[in-house]
């Protein structure tokens, strides 16, 4: 059975941040409880020489989804760009299914993996992520931040105020047959879905809601799949999840000699410069890349036990803004 940082820190009876001290050799131990934890080490059988060696900087790997949004990359840069500020090392990754480039760098030295995603990693060092605001941890709360398990959320996303806010945009417009579009995998896919079910305005009115739901790939192809699926399935109005899909439900109109939003208002999740030159400007979520970007730093800091401001006790909660252009009009009756 593989032997997790939390197993040596239950051993020797410290925090985990105090095993990730011994091992990277910075930070200040007492010598009595770094040499218990050097026997927790021993008697769990966890070893991992390359951080038993003294680094010159503390490693914290960056990591984005492996189709990565345009927000999602630009919490990444952010990130990494305000912790090289700090004296720390960066390695940017994509997060694989297997993990296996994260483990690379763990394996490294890496302390801590930071990530604008709301994946749970299983991995053996610390992990800062984001949240849904919906979802709350049941296990005790530390002095900065939400742990949950092995992971420490920096900040939650209101994903439903998000589907709110759209839901309010269109309903306002008259659209009652409103669709999702979203991945057909990860977990922000899964709680999208979730959220629009339990949200949606006519959900007490109609058993179609599921027909309103495409999953598919997370590409221009899988947004012109669900765009005629949809529409064939008499929706008037779309939330999309992906930057890909949203060019690609514009496509599928224009494929159709269909125009947007005349035939199909169309509101995105997340902001992009380029959302403001699709033909018509796209309606879209926008996110607080700052305000998320600064949430993970504070994060690092308080996993890192670095100075500054670390993560607060109750974290920050991010909503979406609706940013109205002229992808979303009036229903045509």
């Amino acid at each position: 059975m593989r032997v997790r940082l939390e197993d040596v820190a239950a051993a020797a009876e410290v925090s985990v941040t105090t095993v990730s001290r011994v091992l990277s050799g910075r930070g200040t131990v007492a010598a009595a409880t770094r040499e218990r934890v050097h026997r927790a080490l021993e008697r769990v059988g966890y070893t991992r020489s390359t951080l038993l060696r003294p680094s010159p900087a503390r490693l914290v790997v960056v990591g984005a989804p492996e189709a990565p949004e345009h927000w999602q990359l630009d919490v990444c840069n952010g990130v990494a760009d305000r912790l090289q500020a700090e004296g720390l090392l960066t390695a940017p990754v994509f997060l694989g299914s297997d993990l296996a480039d994260v483990r690379a760098c763990i394996a490294a030295g890496a302390a801590a993996v930071v990530t604008p995603t709301f994946t749970e990693l299983d991995v053996d060092v610390p992990v800062v992520r984001f949240a849904e605001a919906a979802v709350r941890a049941e296990a005790p709360r530390p002095a900065g931040g939400t742990r949950v398990g092995g992971e420490w959320v920096a900040a939650h996303i209101d994903l439903t105020g998000g589907l709110t806010l759209a839901f309010e945009h269109l309903s306002a417009l008259g659209h009652r047959r409103i669709g999702l579009v979203c991945n057909e995998s990860g977990a922000l896919a899964r709680q999208l879905e979730e959220r629009f079910l339990a949200e949606h305005p006519v959900r007490g009115l109609t058993s179609r809601l599921d027909e309103w739901i495409a999953a598919v790939p997370k590409s221009y192809s899988g947004g012109i799949e669900a765009a005629t699926r949809l529409r064939d399935a008499t929706c008037t109005a779309l939330i999309v999840q992906s930057a890909l899909q949203l060019y690609g439900v514009f496509a599928a109109m224009r494929q159709r000699r269909l125009v947007v939003p005349r035939d199909l208002s169309v509101v995105g999740f997340g902001d992009s410069s380029t959302m403001r030159y699709t033909a018509p400007p796209a309606t879209v979520l926008g996110l607080d890349n700052p305000g998320m970007t600064q949430a993970l730093v504070a994060g690092v800091r308080t996993v890192l036990d670095l100075p500054g401001e670390g993560m607060r006790s109750v974290p920050p909660t991010y909503r979406p803004r609706l940013l109205a252009r002229a992808s979303t009009a009036a229903a045509r009756s």
